[in-house]
């Protein structure tokens, strides 16, 4: 059977929700079932990638992708005047489904993303059809930590290795010079995040990140975000409290876990902690893979994604979750 064309054009427009205004696309039927795509730290909605979206639309879903704010064409703030945490990012995205009038969604969270994934679950658990988390941990601290030198806590989850902490500050201690500049620094950014075993689609991040450059052009203001541990969003994550074990336990509703073998920033035992705590979570290692979603792991984290959306589906229906 043909794919349905309408299905994979994107479409843009702008929300306000808690104060800002969201860039969002969508892509996929409105009367399909949503799902709500949270990227990670300081990251615009578009990595979420153009054939990753249409991928999951073309299997009957409703895609949304956004920029969150202080990313790409959203709403930028003074931090000092306005400081934020990860709650208010929550409450962002909680209005980005107020605003296309979905009752509930699949959500999906990348890295800092999932955090808001698990917060968004477990402050509207009635918003939440199920919860599938990428690339990411309850705690951020560990990360937060090894690049502020902070001292190590008694039992805490990995750290990223030293030598990864080492070369992604030295790859962002200079601003960029013009926007090609951006854009290679953004690539460079993630041939380090992807981690030793993981294919890398030079042309594709390329692309990402002259998009990503472009942004502050596009915006006409010229405001762009810092990448990652320099953003406001970082000061956010720090001052939000980790979610404890009792958090994830109080979860119910179907949760699916998929991690790299490789991620240099959050190590595998990040995600089996947060599994074992969540009642009847599931956890889809991906060999190879590490801290980003490139073009080789489209296909097995679609083919993990839907018929878990699928199942949650018919596990509500039937009203068989406590």
């Amino acid at each position: 059977m043909a794919t349905d064309a309408s299905r994979l054009v994107l479409h843009a427009l702008t929300l306000s929700a808690n104060g800002v205004d969201l860039f969002v696309e969508t892509i996929g039927h409105g009367g399909d079932p949503a799902v709500l795509l949270i990227m990670g730290n300081s990251a615009p909605g578009l990595l979420w990638p153009d054939d990753f979206c249409r991928g999951l639309a073309e299997r009957g879903f409703f895609v949304i992708r956004f920029d969150q704010r202080d990313t790409g064409l959203s709403s930028y703030v003074n931090y000092d005047l306005a400081p934020y945490t990860l709650d208010d990012l929550v409450k962002d995205a909680l209005g980005i489904l107020d605003g296309l009038k979905i009752d509930r969604a699949h959500v999906v969270g990348l890295s800092q993303g999932g955090v808001l994934a698990y917060r968004l679950a477990l402050s509207a658990p009635s918003r939440v059809e199920s919860l599938a988390v990428l690339m990411s941990s309850p705690d951020l601290r560990p990360k937060n930590d090894a690049f502020t030198g902070a001292p190590v806590r008694a039992g805490e989850l990995p750290r990223p290795a030293a030598d990864y902490v080492a070369a992604v500050i030295a790859l962002n201690a200079a601003v960029p010079a013009d926007e090609e500049g951006v854009a290679v620094q953004f690539v460079e950014n993630f041939r380090l995040a992807k981690g030793a075993a993981s294919p890398f689609d030079e042309g594709d991040w390329l692309a990402m990140g002259r998009a990503v450059a472009s942004r502050p052009r596009l915006r006409r203001d010229g405001l762009s975000t810092r990448m990652a541990n320099h953003s406001h969003h970082s000061k956010a994550q720090m001052a939000t409290p980790p979610l404890t074990a009792e958090d994830l336990h109080a979860l119910r509703l179907p949760v699916l876990i998929i991690h790299g073998a490789g991620d240099p920033i959050f190590p595998l035992p990040h995600a089996q902690w947060a599994v074992a705590q969540i009642v009847g979570a599931r956890l889809r290692i991906l060999d190879g893979m590490g801290h980003a979603l490139d073009r080789a792991f489209f296909a097995p984290i679609t083919e993990a994604l839907v018929p878990f959306f699928e199942s949650a589906i018919s596990q509500i229906g039937a009203g068989t979750l406590d």
